[in-house]
């Protein structure tokens, strides 16, 4: 699941990258802090779809060089319309196949 995740976020495909997430998600990135912004935690599937399809129209948020470390964690380098931070994201929790928890953190 971090694979398709990450493919996703790497084809700023909003509509994959929603696939990913189950219907009652939670989405927490506690990294946009680092460039003077709020930290989202966005909930849902549906929510996840607007965030990133806003976010991406925009240029908002990029990521590069993505390492896999294990089948729920991916460490990249991720930019929130401003200089690259890196960070690890974690699923915390899988529901039916799909991410029911996932967690961004910085490294």
């Amino acid at each position: 699941m971090i694979q398709q995740y990450i493919d996703a976020m790497l084809a700023q495909d909003y509509q994959a990258l929603a696939d990913c997430f189950s219907p009652k998600c939670r989405l927490f990135d506690y990294c946009p802090i680092g460039n003077n912004m709020e930290n989202f935690h966005v909930c849902g599937r549906t929510a996840v779809e607007m965030f990133f399809r806003n976010k991406f129209f925009f240029n908002v948020i990029h990521i590069s060089d993505p390492v896999i470390t294990d089948e729920n964690t991916a460490d990249y380098f991720v930019s929130y319309g401003g200089q690259y931070l890196h960070v690890q994201a974690k699923i915390e929790r899988i529901v039916d196949g799909k991410i029911s928890i996932l967690i961004v953190r910085p490294l």
